[in-house]
């Protein structure tokens, strides 16, 4: 069993644990505005970890009080403005296994989204070719190919006498970057919050009426089958929407007083994770 347990994690402000085993698997909740990894040294007080980030081993390091060489392996990434269930591991077997069960598409994750507008159908799949960069030795290629995109959604719920958004649960069979929010604005549902891919204008008028200005996308369960050591395993986590979703989907005009804008909903209060 890996000697480090998941207290000893030197987590930043506004990240916690929510599950563990003894396999040395973990999941965290990333506030949204958090990296998942620092990308210079210089980032790492916007990270998952107070620590250092490995790139090519993509693993952070830290020495501990003990004057230990602990290290965290990142499973899978979260877009920056993205919040939720995020996966580590404690030891580099089990990192290995849990990245082969994401590669295979065998890990079930569910998200949930709150759009601009509503599907044509409240139930589908969405099957989609994205484009994506290529490298060419040490030129960028930008677009050069297409790569196939597919997930689940299901909507939930939509407001009526409110914003025209709908709660949309989305489950997603391949995991691109930016992928649910890509395939959201491909459907005509882009997400609120959205900087890159939603409506400027209509974001704007979110975060003026209610003081939300974040990204309404959140990754509220990861479940795991897999073998260690010869045992089945399954390895649940979640984690509850945060209450931004709510406030924007109760705001009623007349209602609602205006608040003030404000960062995101995380525990983060000092604005550690402003978004890059």
């Amino acid at each position: 069993m890996h000697e480090l347990k998941p207290d000893q994690l030197p987590l930043n402000e506004g990240v916690r644990v929510l599950a563990h085993n003894e396999d040395g698997l973990l999941a965290l909740e990333k506030p949204s505005g958090a990296m998942s990894h620092p990308n210079t040294p210089d980032a790492n007080a916007r990270a998952l970890l107070t620590a250092d980030y490995d790139l090519e081993e993509e693993c952070y390091h830290w020495t501990s009080e003990a004057g230990k060489e602990e290290k965290a392996w990142l499973i899978n990434r979260l877009d920056s403005p993205t919040s939720g269930v995020i996966l580590l591991g404690l030891n580099a077997e089990i990192s290995r296994i849990i990245k082969q069960e994401f590669a295979t598409h065998k890990v079930n994750k569910i998200y949930y989204a709150l759009t601009r507008g509503k599907p044509t159908k409240p139930v589908g799949v969405w099957s989609d070719k994205l484009t994506k960069d290529t490298h060419s030795g040490k030129r960028l290629i930008k677009k050069a190919r297409f790569v196939p995109a597919k997930a689940r959604y299901q909507t939930i719920k939509s407001p009526t006498g409110g914003f025209p958004v709908t709660l949309i649960k989305l489950m997603p069979v391949t995991g691109r970057t930016h992928q649910l929010r890509v395939q959201c604005k491909k459907h005509g549902v882009p997400i609120v919050g959205d900087r890159t891919y939603g409506s400027f204008r209509f974001n704007r008028e979110v975060s003026m009426l209610t003081g939300v200005k974040r990204l309404l996308l959140h990754s509220t369960e990861t479940h795991v089958h897999y073998v260690y050591h010869g045992k089945i395993r399954n390895f649940v986590a979640k984690s509850a929407l945060p209450d931004a979703f709510a406030e924007v989907l109760r705001y009623r005009p007349g209602l609602n007083p205006a608040k003030p804008k404000r960062e995101d909903d995380s525990a983060v209060s000092d604005r550690r994770f402003k978004r890059v």
